[in-house]
């Protein structure tokens, strides 16, 4: 495995894993409620370290979607 493999690997390892907080987040704060976004009125607002952690999930997303093919260039 070469070492860009293994970065990429490991950034698309990272990028699953997190969105898990911001979803436990999510979870707790609206208890028994449905997890999906219903806007109301009454919703309390995440944590700030949630939404800080969903855009960074963003970010990965879209940076990953730029980059990953230089990893898996076979021309290397």
């Amino acid at each position: 495995m070469t070492r860009e493999l293994f970065w990429l690997t490991l950034t698309v390892i990272l990028t699953g894993v997190l969105w898990i907080p911001y979803i436990l987040n999510r979870c707790q704060i609206r208890a028994s409620r449905a997890p999906w976004p219903i806007r109301r009125a009454t919703n309390k607002p995440h944590a700030e370290w949630a939404n800080r952690l969903m855009f960074a999930h963003d970010n990965a997303i879209e940076n990953l979607i730029i980059f990953a093919p230089l990893g898996l260039d076979p021309q290397r």
